[in-house]
């Protein structure tokens, strides 16, 4: 069972709030994020360092290599659209594995960035979602939530923590929430209950 939590955010006044349907991995990517995947890598590698979560050195994929290693996404054509991704990997400060945070696209820019982690069942790692999601927003889209509070949450914690409240009040097995119009990107979050407790993917495109 799956559920739809939106935050109704505009800019300007035309643009318009549209609801996720499917996984927000399915969504259609128009234009390239205008960064390169290795100085998104570097500061968002350098940013999270700073606060405790080491991220390695991306592995770099390509040709053939993007079928076996950077399989993210549900409908083929937008799945052979990928030339090129990286993927790098997430450990807390006590060396323990959090995730992944990869970037897709062309060879010369991604179009796409996704950072998945996998909490406990008691959401522990919640701080580090926050944390990694903050960088991931601050990095790709701009250093303006708290000028600009889309939905009027005063940060990206908020929208953590609101997601996570609609998802564990629903008792959905997944739930998705949208941010459209922050600097132009499309913002989305998805959480899903598994065996191991709760992940969470982050997806930030144009």
């Amino acid at each position: 069972m799956a559920s739809v939590f939106t935050i109704n955010y505009s800019i300007p006044l035309n643009e318009k709030q549209t609801p996720i349907t499917q996984k927000p991995i399915t969504e259609k990517i128009s234009y390239p994020i205008t960064f390169s995947y290795n100085a998104t890598n570097f500061n968002i590698q350098s940013i999270l360092a700073s606060k405790g979560i080491s991220m390695s050195n991306p592995l770099k994929f390509s040709g053939n290599t993007t079928a076996q290693y950077c399989t993210f996404y549900q409908d083929d054509i937008k799945q052979n659209s990928v030339e090129y991704c990286t993927s790098t990997e997430l450990k807390d400060s006590d060396g323990k594995f959090l995730g992944n945070i990869h970037m897709t696209g062309s060879i010369d820019s991604p179009n796409t960035i996704l950072g998945v982690i996998q909490t406990d069942p008691f959401m522990n790692q919640l701080d580090s979602v926050k944390i990694v999601y903050q960088t991931m927003v601050e990095s790709v889209v701009c250093d303006c939530w708290q000028a600009q509070k889309p939905g009027n949450l005063e940060s990206i914690s908020a929208w953590v923590d609101a997601a996570k409240f609609h998802h564990l009040e629903g008792k959905h097995t997944t739930s998705n929430s949208q941010i459209d119009g922050l600097a132009q990107k499309h913002l989305f979050l998805e959480i899903t209950t598994n065996t191991k407790g709760y992940l969470w993917k982050f997806v930030i495109t144009n």
